[in-house]
């Protein structure tokens, strides 16, 4: 090693390679470099200088008096480093900001909306956030009661209001639809999505099946409101809602045919029904003119008859078929 690669501490006196800032026997600092940053590793049996070394201050310098340069472990602080020195590297190398919280709730969110809500999907969220959007987006309306799935299509149990486009296409409850201007309907989302779909006002082919047998009818789409309207219409009619006096019944297959009628069970007394000559156990197949499969299809047409109107009411008793005149009351 030449004479400009030698330092000599002016602690220890002990001769050293000049690109050292750090005696590697006192720790003394010798200046700046990048030397610096490297960890004191000393030999076993390595004689330690002491100031009391050569007065000429030059020491001899042995081959084993130097130790293999050891890189620095990470984020450790140099031995022998100053306290202001090292409160300055720590500061520096030693100590990593935790991210605010806030910042992984903003970033959460993001996400989420950036995917669309993909990542809740597992706990089924998407599916139903996805279904109240299918509902509340503009559609078509035709004015049915809650349907149902079914083997071939979708069911209901009544048309409302009255003078909705289900009503004058002549759908009644218990019809089955199959499908829907040319496409298969085979579930309540699936007819929401043909509406979705539809533009209002259009008419369309109803393909449903009725008794066993397959029937086709023409509907005009209708809107929201118009749908709406037509039910405050009803609910606020001067005349009231009919009434007849039933209280008990029940949707049965009429015996020899292949069809439901609603049976009565309970025909209270000094009422319409029971003064125009219903009993209990007479099964009502038609209302003045209506086929009647569902029992909220019965009440429903009760109700939207005008008090005081004579209807025609067909019922089966036992396996005599009969048709009863009735004048219908008026609901208070």
């Amino acid at each position: 090693m030449n004479a400009e690669e030698i330092t000599i501490c002016p602690n220890c006196h002990v001769q050293m390679p000049s690109i050292l800032r750090f005696c590697r026997s006192c720790g003394f600092r010798l200046g700046e470099g990048v030397a610096e940053y490297v960890e004191t590793v000393r030999l076993p049996n390595q004689p330690t200088s002491t100031p009391n070394a050569s007065a000429a201050g030059a020491p001899q310098f042995g081959a084993n008096v130097w130790a293999p340069l050891a890189p620095a472990a990470p984020l450790q602080q140099p031995i022998g480093m100053a306290s202001a020195h090292a409160d300055k590297w720590l500061k520096k190398n030693g100590r990593r900001k935790r991210t605010p919280w806030i910042v992984w709730v903003v970033l959460g969110i993001t996400v989420a909306s950036v995917t669309g809500g993909g990542l809740m999907a597992p706990f089924g969220l998407r599916n139903k956030s996805r279904q109240a959007a299918m509902r509340a987006a503009p559609r078509s309306y035709v004015g049915l009661s809650e349907t149902k799935s079914v083997s071939g299509g979708i069911t209901f149990d009544y048309v409302t209001p009255p003078g909705s486009a289900a009503d004058k296409a002549g759908l009644i409850g218990g019809d089955i639809i199959t499908a829907l201007d040319g496409q298969q309907v085979t579930s309540p989302d699936q007819l929401i999505k043909l509406l979705i779909a539809t533009p209002i006002g259009k008419t369309i082919e109803v393909v449903f099946i009725r008794d066993g047998e397959t029937k086709t009818t023409q509907l005009t789409t209708i809107s929201k409101e118009e749908q709406e309207r037509l039910k405050d219409l009803f609910d606020d009619r001067p005349e009231g809602k009919g009434f007849l006096g039933i209280e008990e019944w029940e949707r049965i297959i009429v015996p020899g045919t292949n069809h439901y009628g609603v049976r009565l069970d309970k025909v209270a007394k000094n009422n319409p029904g029971y003064i125009a000559g219903l009993r209990a156990g007479d099964i009502i197949i038609e209302f003045n003119g209506t086929p009647i499969r569902t029992a909220k299809e019965l009440v429903a047409r009760i109700e939207r008859t005008v008090p005081d109107t004579v209807v025609k009411i067909i019922v089966m008793r036992g396996s005599e078929r009969l048709e009863i005149p009735v004048k219908i009351g008026v609901d208070d």
